[in-house]
């Protein structure tokens, strides 16, 4: 089951670059809940099911545009995917170029996701999923 998840969250976030919020659809569980913390957003909460992460990625309005992830590494953890990404925008205003490192963890039940924690460095999610620390993979 961890190679499908890998594959079920890699799809996710071609979708989402191809088609916006709306391409992640099909892989959220209308239960889910995707946690942004403080240390990574403007508006940290609790977000739950499509209508939560719409407007968690409304918020970025007026403030950046072409919001999107690039995930540079997927890790299989069991029912968990770790991803290794970056945020990547414009300034709506200034047109500069954002990025912003972060990890990503995901937990999957029946081919849905159905969590998703954002941490600021990998190290804090590799030890969120119970693995063991890896220096090359860490940020």
């Amino acid at each position: 089951m961890s190679a499908e998840n890998v594959e079920i969250i890699r799809r996710g976030f071609e979708a989402f670059t191809d088609e916006g919020v709306e391409g992640l659809a099909p892989m959220v569980d209308p239960d889910m809940e995707a946690i942004a913390p403080p240390e990574l957003s403007t508006e940290p909460a609790v977000y739950r099911g499509m209508d939560g992460i719409r407007r968690w990625f409304a918020g970025f309005e007026g403030s950046m545009q072409d919001v999107h992830f690039e995930a540079d590494q997927f890790v299989a953890a069991g029912d968990k995917v770790l991803v290794a990404a970056r945020l990547v925008a414009r300034g709506a205003g200034s047109g500069l170029h954002v990025e912003q490192p972060l990890a990503q963890l995901w937990t999957m039940r029946d081919g849905k996701a159905i969590r998703l924690n954002n941490y600021a460095d990998m190290k804090s999610a590799r030890e969120a999923a119970g693995l063991a620390p890896d220096s090359a993979a860490a940020s």
